[in-house]
């Protein structure tokens, strides 16, 4: 269900709440159902539930977008990226996107709808799998904050390997966003550097 959300994020609509009115109450019985077998030390039910959606599948927010705001902290070259960048590192911290998602933006930009929906794909495969074949226990059934920090949050909820799989999957996450962040950065640098340029070339009233 993370990826539809995704989609319709990429179309101005809040997916998150829209998939969240239907799904969580599902995904918090599900949630809590592990709660309940991690109390009485049995082997836990369920890989997916509100903690997985929100902690391993959307690293950032909707959209896994914390490794897009990695790209924009580390590589960017334009000046409107490189200011969005350090505006949004400390809301994406803890899951808040929409700097992001209406700076860049996201919202009704094909470019960027690629690596939006797939990275939430990618994050969900990699969890799933590391989970599904016991890497890494799933979620104990602890109800966290959703502003909780990645890495801190994996941690809490699946001890340290849960914190690795959160590590590498911002890690592949970043890898995805990195070449469409690129033909972006490079555009938005180029048409700075035109007007910079123009302004030096025009008269001086």
């Amino acid at each position: 269900m993370a990826p539809l959300s995704s989609v319709l994020w990429a179309f101005g609509i809040h997916g998150t709440v829209i998939i969240g009115a239907v799904m969580d109450p599902i995904w918090l019985s599900l949630t809590a159902e592990n709660a309940a077998a991690y109390a009485a030390g049995n082997p836990l039910p369920n890989i997916i539930n509100t903690e997985f959606q929100s902690n391993f599948v959307q690293l950032g927010g909707a959209g896994s977008t914390f490794g897009l705001v990695l790209c924009l902290v580390l590589f960017a070259r334009a000046k409107q990226y490189k200011m969005l960048g350090k505006l949004g590192i400390a809301p994406s911290i803890f899951n808040i996107n929409e700097p992001i998602i209406f700076g860049m933006p996201i919202v009704l930009n094909p470019l960027l709808l690629i690596p939006f929906v797939l990275s939430t794909m990618v994050a969900l495969v990699v969890s799933y799998v590391a989970m599904s074949t016991g890497l890494v226990p799933p979620t104990n059934g602890i109800n966290l904050p959703w502003t909780i920090p990645p890495i801190i949050s994996g941690f809490l909820l699946s001890g340290w390997k849960g914190a690795v799989l959160q590590v590498v999957t911002l890690a592949i996450t970043t890898a995805i966003y990195f070449p469409f962040f690129k033909i972006a950065d490079n555009n938005a640098y180029a048409l700075e550097q035109k007007e910079e340029q123009e302004q030096e070339a025009a008269p001086v009233s």
